[in-house]
């Protein structure tokens, strides 16, 4: 508890001055004397965190026997391209060997051999002189070479040179190793009994967490449950020296999935100035659908009191049928502003639905009356339509 003292102070690039504060104490001007103790304060503060795992596993089909349908086609498709592939490769090797040795046993004059002469040059710089060579071409092809004489490279002035050398085209024999026939994939070894994949089912999951301090306790629980129904809830309240911070917030959902599925929430408030609830259920079978939604809230402050209530309910047993309804009454007084409003309204809505039409009925009811500087009004609505 020390008492703060700043000076007055320029704010920049401005003319204007902030008021000076001497002697300023936020235990006592704050009111936190009035409720605290002493101004150390200590407070606990605890969390913790805990999953705990499901037992029960959830399959999941998995298709193998498209996949070793698959593995057993290609296969079979890879053994055909396989000896396809060989085959030709021989036939082709043996047509052109064939032709080669042909033409070396026939030297026939009408089927004289053609011959490209590339001509010498001299590169520049360098100077790298080369010599011409020749490129001498079997009769039958034009791509096949029979022979060819590299060039002769000399370096001018240094006494370094390169021969020319003749090379001449031999097809050997081609000699297929009988193993390519025998080439094969490796074994693929079906396993047995893997259509389904087991994977471990959602366990539960808690939170708690607690703070304590003098002023304010405050505990909030979390669970999340996975037993034969999904369950959510969810827990906070507090305890305080003062009325304000005093509520209770819990809600809960659930889904059941006995007899089809049924999703059901609640929610409920409770406080010095604010009050509510809220529940919902939805179900779902083959043959129907029903849905139902309940709100309720309830303010208390100074100036306001208003209660709220709202439901809805729909079904699709024998026919599509919706109903709701809404109720709001209010109070409000300000002596302040001078103003004060109280009224009620009422609200409701009918639909049913049939193949060949449809209906609709709706009515609605309000009045309000008050006061405005001293100067009262009142009004009422009443509208209904079907």
């Amino acid at each position: 508890n020390i008492p703060l003292t700043i000076p007055e102070m320029n704010l920049p690039y401005t003319t204007l001055t902030t008021p000076p504060l001497k002697d300023f104490s936020l235990w006592e001007k704050t009111g936190l004397k009035e409720f605290l103790k002493t101004t150390k304060q200590s407070f606990d503060l605890n969390i913790r965190a805990q999953y705990k795992k499901n037992k029960d596993k959830n399959p999941i089909v998995v298709p193998l026997g498209v996949f070793y349908e698959f593995v057993d086609s290609f296969d079979r498709h890879f053994e055909k391209v396989r000896k396809n592939a060989l085959d030709f490769l021989i036939k082709s090797y043996n047509e052109a060997k064939v032709k080669f040795d042909k033409y070396k046993a026939e030297k026939s004059l009408n089927k004289l051999p053609r011959t490209f002469q590339i001509p010498g040059y001299t590169i520049p710089i360098v100077n790298v002189e080369v010599s011409s060579f020749t490129i001498e071409m079997l009769a039958f092809s034009h791509v096949i070479p029979k022979a060819i004489s590299t060039p002769r490279v000399t370096i001018l002035g240094s006494g370094f040179s390169v021969p020319s050398y003749r090379l001449e085209l031999e097809l050997p024999n081609l000699h297929v190793p009988t193993n390519l026939f025998k080439l094969s994939l490796p074994d693929f070894k079906k396993l047995s009994a893997v259509d389904n994949i087991f994977i471990p089912a959602m366990g539960n999951i808690t939170y708690d967490f607690s703070f304590k301090s003098s002023v304010i306790t405050l505990n909030t629980n979390a669970g999340l449950y996975n037993q034969s129904d999904i369950v959510a809830h969810f827990l906070s309240s507090s305890s305080s020296v003062i009325d304000a911070l005093q509520y209770k917030l819990e809600g809960t959902s659930s889904l059941t999935r006995k007899r089809g599925l049924k999703l059901a929430a609640a929610l409920s408030l409770s406080n010095k100035f604010v009050e509510g609830s809220h529940d919902s259920t939805i179900s779902l079978t083959k043959k129907n659908m029903e849905a139902s939604v309940t709100t309720t809230a309830k303010v208390q402050v100074p100036i306001l009191r208003m209660n709220f209530k709202q439901e809805l309910n729909g079904n699709t047993k024998s026919k599509p049928t919706v109903l709701s309804t809404i109720e709001l009454k209010y109070d409000f007084n300000s002596s302040k502003l001078r103003f004060t409003a109280k009224g009620a309204v009422d609200h409701k809505l009918s639909l049913e639905s049939l193949t060949s039409y449809f209906s609709i009925e709706s009515s609605t009811k309000g009045d309000v009356k008050g006061s405005v500087l001293s100067l009262g009004y009142s009004g009422t609505i009443v509208n209904e339509a079907s």
